[in-house]
């Protein structure tokens, strides 16, 4: 159970209300619009260094994975269960004081006292609105010292054991790391699967196919009409 579960459940039994579905779905868009990128091209350089500086002090306290859960449980729990959340802590019309407060409020007790005052040092430096980003960059951080790579992955149907292990196989070969599949179902593809490793696309779908073949089409049409115009030209 996440540190912030009994915070959810405090928020949601007050009105904020979001479907258990609705906020899946949400963190599956901004995860997937994040793993089709490069992701140090995502966060930029501001963003990794305050990752870095945050790393480099949980590892010191032995908290770098409860600094990463953490860091997940805001994404996937807190946000999604207070959309003006986010807002507000990203506003500028709110003061330094009042996010403070706010932060306080809804984090002390539940979060651990390093990410508390990592949360408060971002108020107080207006950085707030790159939170995210500094999530982001946290776990590139983690996975490349744990040579791991993240990889989202399109299929028309569900894969199964032996086929997870094989394209897992071919994935690892292919960029020299663990690499860590987020499926996602896409069953407008018809068939097959689409690979995204950081920004570069491996597309083998049925849907993809279909479109070679009616490019290939029109193009043969508008080079027979073209001919048949230079024919009666002449």
């Amino acid at each position: 159970m996440s540190q912030y579960s009994s915070y959810v459940e405090e928020v949601m039994s007050t009105g904020y209300h979001m479907s258990a579905e609705d906020m899946e779905k949400a963190q599956h868009r901004y995860e997937d619009i994040l793993l089709r990128t490069e992701s140090s091209r995502v966060t930029g350089r501001v963003a990794r260094t305050y990752a870095e500086a945050l790393l480099t002090a949980a590892e010191a306290r032995g908290e770098a994975d409860a600094v990463g859960d953490q860091f997940r449980s805001l994404g996937k729990d807190v946000f999604p269960a207070m959309p003006g959340l986010e807002a507000l802590l990203d506003s500028p019309s709110v003061s330094r004081k009042r996010k403070d407060a706010v932060i306080t409020q809804l984090f002390d007790g539940r979060a651990t006292p390093l990410f508390l005052d990592f949360l408060r040092l971002l108020n107080r430096k207006d950085r707030l609105g790159i939170l995210r980003l500094i999530a982001i960059a946290y776990r590139s951080l983690r996975d490349n010292d744990a040579n791991r790579l993240r990889i989202l992955v399109e299929t028309a149907a569900p894969l199964d054991a032996d086929q997870t292990a094989a394209l897992e196989r071919a994935l690892a070969e292919l960029t020299g790391k663990t690499p860590v599949l987020v499926v996602r179902p896409a069953p407008e593809l018809i068939g097959g699967l689409v690979v995204h490793v950081g920004d570069k696309i491996y597309d083998t779908s049925v849907r993809s196919k279909l479109r070679a073949v009616r490019t290939k089409l029109l193009a043969r049409g508008s080079h027979e009409i073209q001919g048949r115009r230079d024919r009666f030209r002449n």
